[in-house]
């Protein structure tokens, strides 16, 4: 079996919350309008990655938080560092 090339990483608390929660990928491609094929690919990171108005659609479905499941922690962290740690210069 070849290496798997990733177009980002892939979303595996999402993955783990819908295992969960028996969400179905073809229940919530369905509910967002794609094939099964391609909200498969924006899972694994193989394909493009979601939208913006999906993850807000997907939280919103399920009353998840975007920061949780989405966002990469690092990245999220690094932001609410400058955000909140830095004085404001005046």
């Amino acid at each position: 079996m070849g290496i798997v090339k990733r177009r980002h990483v892939p979303y595996s608390k999402f993955k783990a919350f819908m295992g969960e929660n028996r969400i179905k990928q073809h229940d919530l491609a369905l509910a967002l309008g794609k094939s099964k094929s391609a909200l498969n690919q924006n899972l694994n990171g193989t394909g493009g990655d979601f939208a913006m108005f999906e993850v807000r659609a997907i939280c919103s479905m399920y009353g998840i938080s975007a920061d949780e499941y989405f966002v990469c922690p690092e990245v999220s962290k690094t932001k609410q560092s400058e955000l909140f740690h830095h004085p404001e210069k005046g």
